[in-house]
């Protein structure tokens, strides 16, 4: 009787500890059928509970199909959201809040005809589970954390009214070091800004080139600045978000959706102030491991070796690893002492060059003099042979339309004299990228349309060439069934006029096909527009000092709207660069509208594949962040 009575207390015993290990990967709501419409509609209201969208990436699933021909899901949305107000207040307690500043809102419905497939699904993180990652320990701090995720959860019951509830849990412990944390040391930086800028592109270029996506960015010290509040803290931090999109199809579209809740992992970069260490962390792909419940030993074991390539590209970046943090495969894959060894080979070679490059920056310097006290309009430069077809006006139209024109260089002061005189306005004048001057000139005609297109941009590239949008082009996709080619021949007289002989480039697109364009099904059309802010004084918003660093130009239209260009940062501009197409910078300033009240703007999905008709699905993951950050610097501009 007391051996039985024993064994029932170590069973009862036993049967807790297992209960007490069991945690929560996250909480799915769930509606059924369909509910893609509404998800969408809700995460629209995440700004009336101070919540930012960083990024957007809808309908993943169509991605999928068109590169890996495989489409297990209906839905797959990805929406990385953060309250940056609250999250400031965070960071600066604990820099390691940037694992999930922004995190991930998931959404998604498996294809008809598999198990629960008639039920869209949506939820994120837990909230425990966040902070167990993260490792924070005070609990005031933590439930501020709480709070803030709570205020998600609140607005989706509020909207969503889901009626299914799914609370996914797992029975294993948590990695004993869920965050991996590196440091690069720097020294010599006068212009810390410069030094970030530059290592952003490296970063950016080297995962690129290991096949990721940079799914998401998000200057925490800029927008901070903007926003006029103190980060004292830091002297730079950022966020970029990073996805693998073989690993993602190979994972989510491969029977566990619900792994999402960690994607686009977001890998946070700091420089504590007054420091010259550049810290990154994020959370490793072993909380996966342990968390989702995956089985299938392919998918786990290139899990592992994707997220190995990530601690190589930081190892050939010079990070090395914080002690105590990483788990074993990061201690595994990363030698301290190789690391030093190069470092110092490198510092070496810089040490080198450094004579030569002040030599070359003298020898600049002078040039830059001599050039300057040159009249610009009697500088000449070297004329560049065109192998594509001359244009030559007329009302036949071709099969196929070039998006630019391209001509003879011509310095910035030359060609705007010669555009004024042949009947355009200047707009404006902007360096969007270095050396590339974008010329923005309108006339009647422009005008007159009353679309996107009341403007056209040139392009001063330097001493390569100057480009201009063909006006024909894009009043195709603007105007559609009201074009008639041949409508823009008095612009085009006036281009030629101005800048020469004008020769079509290879970004080419069907003449049919524009009046009704979109880069692949499932793709935004030039009816989907995106609301940028609504209110009856929109274009006093656009004036000021502080306006300035946003705006490009305004330009009234004959029906009362006004067209409204936009500057960018440098940063975001510099997406160009990642898909070779700096030479088609004319494509900015990017542009709203302001009619009756509202502001708009084109979605950047369509503008971007309409500007870029080289651009193939491959590029268009390279540019991932784009269209978000576009969006956010055009919505910044109305606040």
């Amino acid at each position: 009787m007391i051996y039985k009575k024993i064994a029932q207390i170590i069973a009862l015993l036993m049967l807790t500890i297992s209960l007490s290990q069991a945690a929560i990967l996250a909480e799915f709501y769930g509606t059924k059928g369909n509910a893609d419409k509404a998800l969408s509609a809700m995460v629209k209201k995440l700004k009336d509970i101070n919540y930012s969208i960083m990024g957007k990436n809808e309908h993943i699933e169509l991605h999928y199909l068109n590169t890996f021909q495989e489409k297990n899901l209906d839905i797959l949305n990805f929406y990385t959201i953060t309250d940056k107000v609250t999250m400031r207040k965070l960071l600066i307690k604990n820099p390691d809040f940037g694992a999930y500043t922004p995190f991930n809102l998931l959404g998604y419905k498996k294809l008809a005809g598999t198990e629960d497939s008639n039920d869209t699904w949506y939820g994120h993180l837990n909230v425990e589970t966040m902070l167990n990652i993260i490792g924070e320990k005070d609990e005031a701090t933590k439930q501020t954390f709480r709070d803030m995720v709570a205020k998600v959860d609140k607005l989706i019951q509020k909207e969503m009214k889901p009626t299914l509830k799914n609370t996914m849990e797992f029975n294993h412990h948590l990695p004993n070091q869920p965050l991996l944390k590196m440091v690069k040391k720097f020294e010599g930086v006068e212009d810390i800004d410069a030094y970030v800028e530059d290592f952003v592109m490296k970063h950016d270029s080297m995962f690129t080139r290991h096949h990721f996506v940079i799914a998401g960015f998000l200057d925490l010290k800029f927008e901070y600045a903007d926003m006029e509040l103190d980060f004292d803290e830091y002297d730079a931090y950022w966020v970029s978000s990073l996805c693998h999109f073989q690993f993602s199809n190979s994972v989510f579209n491969h029977n566990a959706p619900h792994a999402g809740v960690f994607a686009p992992c977001s890998i946070y970069f700091y420089i504590p102030k007054g420091s010259n260490e550049l810290h990154v962390g994020y959370a490793t792909v072993e909380n996966w491991l342990t968390t989702t419940n995956i089985k299938d030993k392919a998918q786990l074991s290139y899990m592992k070796k994707v997220a190995n390539e990530v601690l190589e590209v930081f190892k050939e970046l010079g990070f090395t690893i914080e002690e105590g943090t990483g788990g074993e495969s990061a201690k595994a894959l990363v030698s301290t002492r190789e690391l030093a060894s190069e470092i110092a080979k490198l510092k070496a070679v810089v040490k080198s060059l450094a004579k030569d490059v002040a030599q070359l920056k003298k020898k600049e310097a002078v040039k830059t003099k001599a050039i300057k006290e040159i009249s610009p309009l009697s500088v000449v430069l070297p004329k560049k042979e065109f192998k594509t077809a001359k244009l030559i006006i007329g009302d036949n139209a071709p099969k196929n339309l070039t998006a630019y024109y391209a001509a003879n260089p011509q310095t910035v002061d030359a060609l705007t004299a010669k555009l004024k005189a042949n009947g355009f306005q200047i707009v404006s004048t902007n360096e969007i990228l270095k050396d590339k001057t974008v010329i923005t000139i309108t006339n009647d005609e422009l005008k007159n349309t009353n679309t996107f297109m009341a403007v056209l941009n040139v392009l001063v590239n330097g001493s390569d060439e100057i480009r201009v949008q063909n006006p024909s082009y894009f009043a195709a996709a603007y105007l559609q069934g009201k074009f008639h080619y041949g409508q823009f021949k008095a612009t085009l007289t006036s281009l030629q006029a101005a800048l020469g002989d004008m020769y079509a480039v290879t970004d080419i697109n069907e003449f049919s096909k524009l009046k009704d364009y979109n880069f692949m099904f499932g793709m935004p059309h030039l009816a989907d527009t995106i609301d940028v802010a609504e209110g009856t004084q929109l274009t006093g918003k656009l004036v000021g000092d502080k306006a300035t660093k946003h705006i490009a130009y305004t330009l009234k239209l004959p029906n009362g709207a006004t067209l409204v260009g936009h500057k960018m940062r440098t940063r975001n501009n510099k997406f160009l660069i990642k898909v070779d197409a700096a030479k088609n910078t004319q494509l900015l300033p990017y542009q709203s509208m302001i009619k009756d009240g509202k502001a708009y703007m084109l979605d950047p999905k369509f503008y971007l594949a309409l500007s870029l008709p080289l651009l193939t699905m491959t590029d268009f993951m390279k540019i991932a962040a784009a269209p978000d950050e576009i969006e956010k610097e055009v919505v910044k501009a109305y606040k």
